[in-house]
């Protein structure tokens, strides 16, 4: 069961939602007559930001993000929408901290209610939106931070522990975007229609949604400069463990290289050839063939060394 309040205002009221059942918002839509391609549209999820306007209301799905902080994942949470002269209806699914604190202040400070008797919903629309966007911000501090972390670590030799990390960020920063692609074409759409409705009272002179595009840019920017920072990071992260690599098996070839003549070496002498064997009667015939064996890798550690490849 849902939980379904409301705060009036001198003009329209504005009605939340959270975690309604089916039964409710289907009941929503018969008092108010919303389309039913709408209630479809709140009783399943949606995957992307949309805009579709009626002649009696607007109806709005704003995909927004929020940090999971068990599974260290970016998921996308619901937001709808409807918005008309006489009432602003929201519907959310408790993801959203600031929205649900921004409306709790409304139910209990009669003053600030007051302070709205001449605006209109879109214009509280505008500041739940502003909030709600520029909450997004923090989300990509925390990931700057992630992409410093990343780069220390790699360059403190502890790169093979941060592919998993880089992977874990790249996926954030894709749903990250995914989610904030298309605010910008939404948010236009929106001045669009509430511009031209005789609905509400916004005007053509009316600026203050152009600052949400502006800040949704900001984001995108962000976003942008993040992509490619991860990758980059990433691509460094492989070159780190491609010149391990190439520095261990360079060690192991050597190493091969300068044991494969003492243990032919071994092998000859091993041989069951006994009068043909040289050393064989001598009483320091070992130390004779260790030496050889010295002499020769002696000889090829400097002929390595000399061609750098130690």
């Amino acid at each position: 069961m849902g939980q379904i309040q409301k705060v009036d205002f001198s003009s329209f009221s504005w009605i939340n939602l959270t975690d309604p059942s089916e039964q409710e918002i289907t009941n929503l839509g018969e008092k108010y007559k919303f389309h039913p391609l709408d209630i479809t549209d709140c009783l399943s999820p949606s995957y992307r930001s949309k805009l579709d306007a009626y002649p009696k209301y607007i109806f709005w799905v704003m995909l927004l993000p929020y940090y999971d902080d068990q599974t260290r994942e970016i998921l996308s949470t619901e937001l709808d929408i409807f918005i008309s002269k006489e009432y602003l209806i929201t519907i959310n699914h408790n993801h959203l901290g600031i929205f649900n604190d921004f409306f709790h202040l409304f139910q209990i400070s009669p003053d600030l209610r007051e302070r709205y008797p001449d605006k209109s919903p879109e214009k509280l629309l505008y500041e739940i939106m502003h909030k709600l966007i520029v909450s997004s911000f923090p989300m990509i501090d925390h990931l700057n931070e992630d992409c410093d972390k990343i780069e220390k670590a790699i360059f403190s030799g502890k790169e093979k522990g941060m592919v998993s990390e880089i992977l874990i960020i790249r996926r954030n920063i894709t749903d990250f975007r995914k989610i904030m692609q298309v605010h910008k074409n939404v948010l236009k759409k929106a001045i669009h229609n509430f511009k031209a409705s005789p609905l509400f009272v916004m005007k053509k002179a009316d600026i203050y949604f152009e600052s949400l595009i502006d800040t949704a840019k900001e984001i995108w920017d962000n976003l942008e400069n993040l992509k490619e920072r991860i990758e980059a990071l990433q691509q460094t992260n492989e070159s780190q463990i491609s010149f391990r690599l190439s520095d261990i098996m360079r060690t192991l070839t050597i190493i091969s290289v300068i044991t494969f003549p003492a243990t032919l070496l071994a092998a000859i002498f091993g041989m069951n050839t006994i009068h043909a064997m040289p050393f064989i009667d001598n009483h320091f015939g070992f130390w004779y063939v260790i030496g050889i064996m010295a002499i020769m890798i002696t000889t090829m550690l400097t002929i390595f060394k000399r061609k750098g490849w130690m």
